[in-house]
């Protein structure tokens, strides 16, 4: 699962590292450059899609939601065995398929009595990858995160990651075919190093003070 994640890179700086590994037309649409510490479901974030043999930046809002006045789920998290199984989400993966960067992710795990936001992220990549799905409601496009089983560093976090492509394959996922581009939402690889932290920048003044005492 993902509720809420960081990326402290913007644009012009993400466009620039993938530069390093891809070559092609790199096209930054009218997006914020700003910085995002604490990125929570329904707030708008950067995205790259593949289109027209280059790649676009663009903002989407993150969460799908179908019928906003019926108040219908609102979908932040697209588990990738629904994908597979479910025709509507299976052809949305086909056709409509994005990048989210990101340079971590948040997860509350229990210490003592009380939920303390914890910091995830990897250890030898500043940033990296959220395989996506987006759709267009109301003139406006929505993204979702897939996600997969835990590996071993995030089993005892959670029952579910976020699927993470590092910055060296990412933009396979969305020029591949979709076959191919399916192998990469799987569990992140236990050989790669991650690091969980507690995320003191978003820690409420009651976590802290818990914190404190114990």
């Amino acid at each position: 699962m993902c509720s809420r994640f960081e990326n402290k890179e913007t644009g012009e700086s993400i466009f620039k590292l993938l530069k390093k590994d891809f070559a092609g037309k790199f096209i930054i649409e009218d997006v914020e450059e700003t910085k995002q510490v604490n990125i929570a479901p329904t707030n708008n974030v950067l995205a790259i899609t593949s289109e027209d043999n280059s790649y676009h930046l663009k903002e989407m809002n993150w969460g799908i939601q179908f019928n906003k006045e019926k108040k219908s789920p609102l979908i932040f998290n697209s588990r990738i065995e629904t994908i597979k199984d479910k025709k509507f989400w299976t052809q949305l993966f086909y056709k409509s398929r994005c990048l989210l960067p990101a340079t971590s992710f948040y997860e509350w795990k229990e210490i003592g009595k009380i939920k303390i936001p914890h910091r995830i992220s990897l250890i030898d990549d500043e940033l990296f990858f959220f395989p996506s799905i987006f759709t267009m409601i109301d003139n406006e496009l929505k993204a979702s995160i897939i996600t997969t089983s835990p590996n071993s560093f995030m089993k005892n976090i959670h029952r579910r990651m976020p699927v993470i492509i590092k910055k060296e394959k990412s933009l396979y996922f969305l020029t591949d075919e979709p076959l191919k581009a399916l192998e990469y939402c799987r569990s992140f690889d236990d050989k790669e190093k991650m690091k969980i932290e507690i995320a003191d920048n978003i820690l409420t003044n009651k976590q802290r003070e818990y914190l404190e005492k114990n």
